[in-house]
């Protein structure tokens, strides 16, 4: 008698009828439901999980002494306990995705949490460099005057950089541009004169064209003059023009960018047009009374310029009878030096954040 007593003690479950097997499958699952889901973090929900469907957990100990049924009962209770096992354990994968989603949730927000208390960082604000910013500003400006922006190679043949601009081999001209030479022949363009011709090749007009663009001579560096330079050069074709228009755009030109008051133009000499000019202003520096920039003369050369030579347009086949047309050339570093009073070209490129944050 005390041994089937402590048979009794030992499995607990053993003298439970199927049906109240299968109600207490039911109540494990309504347990499972509640804890599992209820469970704070991934030990608890573990723990939850041993405690309900482990090896030594109340669905196993149910289970433990199914031997004493019937075959059919056995098939009935095994069948059961196998679907709330497969429930107890989707609740259980749900419930742990959720709290891991949770977990880096808050892994993110205390990472990326701001605290409006800390003082704030300056941050600087950005700008583009100042002969960026003009060649911008002069390219809106020709713009709205109906100019369209063109662009050609920096290594040009002497066809183009020379022979097409009315400056043919030998010619004494060649001299005044320092040209670099490349082995192959070929040279870094002196000018962005070089797209006027090419654009003219493609082109028919009437034209209206700026060519912005770096170009190269072999100078001595000092204070207004490098070996590399910014240029734009325009140009303008089309029947009847005159040399009024040219005046009219490039005063208007050097008020916008510059705030010149006085400009005189002064004959030059340049193969490629005739006649040929130069645009002066007054000396920014000294207000005309002369000075080390001016070379004591009170004005600045800015713009040359001029009507296209007819041989210019030979090379290109337009027929200088019927169409004419002005050229003209402004060095951008140089435009820049003196929109803002800059004494030294050589500060523009040494890329001294003290001097290009001034702008």
């Amino acid at each position: 008698m005390e041994k089937e007593n402590e048979i009794q003690r030992n499995a607990p479950h053993a003298l439970l009828s199927p049906p109240e097997i299968l109600n207490s499958l039911g109540k494990i699952f309504e347990d499972a439901d509640h804890l599992l889901n209820g469970s704070k973090d991934l030990n608890e929900l573990d723990s939850q999980l041993r405690f309900l469907a482990g090896k030594k957990g109340k669905l196993t100990e149910i289970l433990h002494n199914i031997h004493s049924f019937t075959p059919e009962e056995k098939k009935i209770i095994g069948s059961e306990s196998n679907e709330i096992k497969k429930k107890i354990e989707g609740i259980y994968k749900n419930k742990k995705n959720e709290l891991i989603n949770a977990s880096h949730n808050e892994y993110l927000l205390n990472r990326n949490r701001i605290d409006l208390t800390i003082p704030g960082v300056y941050i600087e604000r950005l700008h583009t460099h100042p002969i960026t910013a003009v060649l911008e500003e002069a390219a809106d400006f020709f713009s709205s005057m109906g100019f369209e922006i063109v662009e050609g190679p920096e290594i040009e043949t002497a066809y183009y950089n020379f022979d097409a601009l009315n400056i043919p081999p030998n010619h004494p001209a060649r001299d005044v541009w320092d040209t670099f030479y490349l082995l192959n022949g070929l040279v870094p363009r002196t000018h962005t004169s070089s797209v006027q011709i090419r654009t003219m090749e493609k082109k028919s007009p009437p034209l209206r064209v700026i060519a912005p663009g770096r170009c190269y001579r072999y100078e001595a560096v000092d204070a207004t003059h490098l070996f590399m330079f910014n240029q734009m050069e325009g140009l303008f074709v089309d029947k009847n023009v005159r040399l009024t228009d040219l005046k009219g755009i490039l005063e208007e030109t050097v008020k916008y960018l510059l705030g010149a008051k006085k400009t005189r133009f002064r004959p030059a000499f340049y193969p490629f047009v005739e006649p040929g000019l130069d645009l002066d202003i007054e000396c920014s520096f000294c207000g005309g009374k002369g000075c080390g920039i001016c070379k004591n003369t009170g004005w600045i050369e800015v713009i040359p310029c001029g009507m296209v030579h007819p041989d210019v347009f030979k090379y290109v086949k337009i027929d200088s009878s019927k169409y004419r047309g002005f050229a003209f050339g402004m060095g951008f570093d140089r435009i820049v030096m003196l929109k803002y009073n800059i004494n030294d070209l050589r500060l523009l490129y040494q890329g001294n954040l003290d001097v290009l944050s001034q702008f």
